[in-house]
Formats: C-alpha cells, sequence, structure tokens
C-alpha cells in the first residue's frame, strides 16, 4: 500500500497486472508499458510504523516496465501539513522481473531516496533500499516473500511475508470493466537503527513542526537494542479497484498493529487510507 512505504516499485507492477481480468486465462504477450499514477494516503507509514504527527500526502509515479523485465520508476512525495519545499520525499528506482516458473516470479531492484532537510519521515535515515522479493501464485490465493537492505545514515534488514487473494465482484458495463477486492495479510520484521535515528533526532528538538518540543537540558535515554531481529507489524489489507482496459481506481485500507519492541510510546493499532488512480499505456 505506500512503500509502506513498502516500496514503489512493487506497488507498480502489482498495479500494472491489474488491468486485466482476475479470472481470465487469456495471456498476453509481454509488451513495453507506461504506468502514471495519482495517490492520496491519509498518514505516511514505514512498515506499519507512523512518526508522532500524522503526515497525509500526495504521491506521483511514473514507472516504465520493459518486455523483457527490466523497470524504472520516479516518484515523488508531498507532504500536505509539513510545509517545507515542494518535494518532502524523491525516489528513483531500477530493478528487474522475471518468470522462474508457472505462476512464480522473482524481483529485485535497488531505490535512491531523496529527502528534505530534517524530514519528519521515519524512513529519511536510510536513503537506499535493495530489494529482492518471490511471488508465487497458488491460484487460490497469492503469497510473496520480501527482503528489503536498507542503508545510509544507518544500515537495517526488513522481511516480510505477505498472503492475498484477489476476487473478481463482477463487471459494470457489458464485461468491458470489473470491479476487484483483494484482502491481504503482511507480517513484517526488522531492525530499528532507523527508528533510533528518528527518535534522537525529534529529542533533540531537529524535527520541524515538532509540537511538544521536549526541554534543551533534559538527557534521553535509548534502551532498545537497535540491532536485533523483531516483529515489526501485522498489517491487514483491503484492496477494492474498479478496472478498465488502460486504468485502475482503488481505494485501500490497511490496518496495522505494532510489535511490542517497537514503539517507544504505546501505540493502538494504526489504520490507513489511500485512494489511488493508475493509467497504464
Amino acid at each position: 500500500m505506500n512503500r509502506g512505504y513498502i516500496f514503489l516499485t512493487l506497488i507498480f507492477f502489482i498495479a500494472s497486472r491489474a488491468f486485466s481480468q482476475v479470472d481470465s486465462t487469456e495471456v498476453e504477450p509481454k509488451r513495453n508499458t507506461i504506468i502514471l499514477a495519482g495517490i492520496y494516503g491519509n498518514n505516511a507509514n514505514y512498515y506499519g510504523q507512523t512518526a508522532e504527527q500524522k503526515l497525509p500526502y500526495f504521491l506521483n509515479n511514473a514507472a516504465l516496465s520493459l518486455k523483457n523485465g527490466l523497470f524504472f520508476s520516479v516518484g515523488s512525495y508531498k507532504l500536505i501539513n509539513a510545509g517545507g519545499p515542494l518535494i518532502s520525499e524523491l525516489d528513483l528506482t531500477a530493478g528487474l522481473e522475471q518468470q522462474i516458473a508457472k505462476n512464480f516470479n522473482g524481483t529485485i531492484a535497488y531505490s535512491r531516496s531523496f529527502f528534505a532537510k530534517n524530514s519528519p519521515l521515519l524512513g529519511a535515515a536510510n536513503e537506499n533500499t535493495i530489494s529482492a522479493s518471490l511471488a508465487y501464485d497458488l491460484n487460490f490465493i497469492k503469497t510473496g516473500f520480501n527482503t528489503y537492505y536498507a542503508f545510509g545514515t544507518q544500515t537495517d534488514l526488513f522481511l516480510s511475508f505477505t498472503a492475498s487473494k484477489a476476487i473478481n465482484l463482477g463487471s459494470i458495463s457489458k464485461e468491458k470493466d470489473f470491479i476487484s477486492f483483494e484482502p491481504g495479510l503482511e507480517l513484517v520484521g526488522g531492525t530499528l537503527h532507523y527508528l533510533e535515528e528518528y527518535i534522537v533526532k525529534r529529542d533533540r528538538n531537529t524535527m520541524p513542526n515538532n509540537p511538544n518540543p521536549p526541554p534543551r537540558d533534559q538527557n534521553y535515554t535509548i534502551t532498545r537494542d537497535a540491532s536485533s531481529f523483531n516483529m515489526i507489524s501485522y498489517n491487514m489489507n483491503f484492496l477494492l479497484g474498479y478496472n478498465r482496459k488502460n486504468y485502475l481506481l482503488e481505494g485501500a485500507w490497511q490496518v496495522s498493529s505494532l510489535g511490542k519492541n517497537v514503539s517507544d510510546t504505546q501505540q493502538k493499532p494504526r489504520s490507513f487510507f489511500n485512494l489511488s488512480f493508475y493509467y497504464q499505456f
């Protein structure tokens, strides 16, 4: 759903396949495609986590997919209520997706992110991300295993497992369109250096628009072991889409519960909503 912020490239490859009928047995030949997208999100999240302040955003993205499996994308985020420059984050991505066997695909990608100064985004400590993903479609359910190695000011490793089911709810306009519904589960684990970086910046009062800056003479002690690997979040995702031959209008709802070792404050389950429009050439 975001690069949960989970990685723009994977989102657009999922989106690029949503334009064909869910239950269709016809296989279209591979071709070069361009996908343009506009997305509104009610709150930026990073693997199911959020910053202390709510950060709604607009995301614009363009992705080029070549028939040999290479893909490239560029995306820009604008945080609506954080002020600052016109672009809050710029992401450049390149990668390769290949079919390993029937219904079994693999993807590798590299993404370079550029953040505005003193960005309030949790992921701002890691400007680079290398990802590798395996996806297997069992027909009755789609599963995926994803690895993300993020590095920059800090270094972190994330692993996620996904399972979802795509359902065709029928057509409105004489089978020229269809309505899709896809519930899914995502489990995310990883290290926490990025979060420690965020906490230190916040406590030093270097975050923009900090509503509750701490006293400058107050000392802070971080007790969490940022190098340990912990469960980060448990996420339920629900996608509802209106699909035509060349475009997709989709609403997405995500409910996230954090692992017990993640947050420095007692956070209740969080809810996120995205509204997205994709157009494929």
